[in-house]
Parts: structure tokens; sequence; C-alpha cells
């Protein structure tokens, strides 16, 4: 149990969460009721132009693999570095796109994992326009995570109409409904294989891509979640 989470627990009247997971957490170990008011994201913008970031790297449109937050353990990119390079998939890249200076000896160790395999691409924190043309242009993205709350980078990947390969917990489920390619969190050998399938059978799954995208405009929108929050407001 985290301090400030007990914190959070005791000394707050009214409590939100981003998602059903947390809520039914605080529920059950604090016996607080909480309110559960979704993560919210801006659509793309269509007339957006790609950065140069992908001639930096040498990636291609559809080229690529992409895990994009911080580089903490909670999140895998460790087992998605090892499932990737287990895939043995030559025709897609692996992009890892994130930092921590907090802990420089997990991201020593991640890069140590990546050496001897010139398709694993590490790019450190990224943001703006560069952010977004990785988004925009990767093949899937990949969120393995054991622990999340409702991912921003989640729901940015769904919003770029992109497939998600994401392990199968709650948060997830929240965010991509029935419409991720799941896989188990801290499973090697199932991610990799969940890899190799997407890159099998993406006839299968592009219709996913459009889902995907519906999904965010319908529910996680700003002016969706917004008028959530002002609703709750009012009945405060």
């Amino acid at each position: 149990m985290h301090f400030m989470e007990w914190l959070t627990a005791k000394m707050h009247r009214n409590i939100i969460v981003v998602s059903n997971e947390q809520r039914d957490y605080f529920a059950k170990h604090y016996n607080r009721l909480c309110v559960t008011i979704p993560t919210a994201i801006s659509l793309p913008d269509p007339a957006e132009t790609d950065s140069d970031i992908l001639a930096r790297y040498g990636l291609e449109k559809d080229g690529y693999f992409l895990y994009l937050g911080r580089l903490v353990q909670d999140k895998n990119p460790d087992y998605l570095i090892r499932a990737y390079k287990a895939s043995d998939i030559t025709d897609k890249k692996l992009v890892i796109a994130g930092s921590n200076d907090a802990l420089p000896d997990y991201v020593a160790m991640l890069h140590d994992l990546g050496k001897g395999c010139d398709r694993i691409i590490f790019t450190g924190a990224v943001y703006g326009k560069d952010k977004n043309t990785l988004l925009r242009n990767c093949f899937a993205f990949c969120i393995p995570s054991t622990i999340e709350g409702l991912a921003i980078t989640l729901l940015e990947a769904m919003s770029y109409a992109r497939l998600c390969i994401a392990s199968d917990i709650p948060a997830n489920r929240e965010g991509l409904g029935d419409d991720g390619i799941w896989v188990q969190a801290e499973d090697e050998c199932n991610l990799a294989a969940k890899l190799r399938y997407a890159v099998e059978h993406y006839a299968d799954l592009a219709h996913l891509e459009t889902k995907n995208y519906n999904r965010v405009r319908e529910h996680f929108t700003w002016d969706k979640i917004s008028a959530q929050y002002a609703e709750y407001l009012k009945s405060l």
C-alpha cells in the first residue's frame, strides 16, 4: 500500500478515478465510493503533417511496432523487447519511445536487452509532432502492462486507428472494449506469438483499426468527458 494512495483515500471528501477497476479497488481496500470519469483525448487533426522522425530513425509507415510510455517495470517494455526478439519478425521494427530519468539502471537494462538487434530503435521521450507521427504511422501499438489506469497513450493510438496489442487487464479492456489483440501480461512467449499473429493475419484484423477510432470518438473525447465533469460538479 502506497502512502499517497492511503492519503488520497482517507483525506479527500470526493474522489474521481479514471477507470472502473480503480473505483472497485478503492471500494474494496478503503470502503470508499469513487466516481469514474475516464481519461479524455483530442482527436487527431487531419491536416497535421508528419515530422521528420521516421527519416531520422530509418522507419517507414506501417513498418514498426510502437511502445510509447514511461520506461517502468509495470509497463513491461522488457518483456516486449524479449518477445520481439523471440518472434523472429524481420519486416517490422520495434520502436521504444520513452524515458525515465529516475530509473537509469532500468533504462540501461532495456538498452542492453536490445543490443545485437538493429531493428530495435530507442528514441527517448517524444512529444508533439514527433509523438503524433510515430502513432500515425506505426503498424501496431503495444501496451503489455501488468498495471494501468486508463492509458492516454492507448486512447491516442486508437484515435489514429491503429491496431492495439494489449495485455488482457481490466483497464485496457475499458479502453479497447473487445477489440484488442490480447496478450497475457508478463508472458513473453504469448506476446511473441501475438506479434507474429498480427503480422501474419493483418487482413483479418484490419477492421479493428476503424472500430478503435470509432470507440474513442464515441466515448473518450473531451466534449464527452468534460460533460461528465460538469454533471458531476453540479451534483455535489
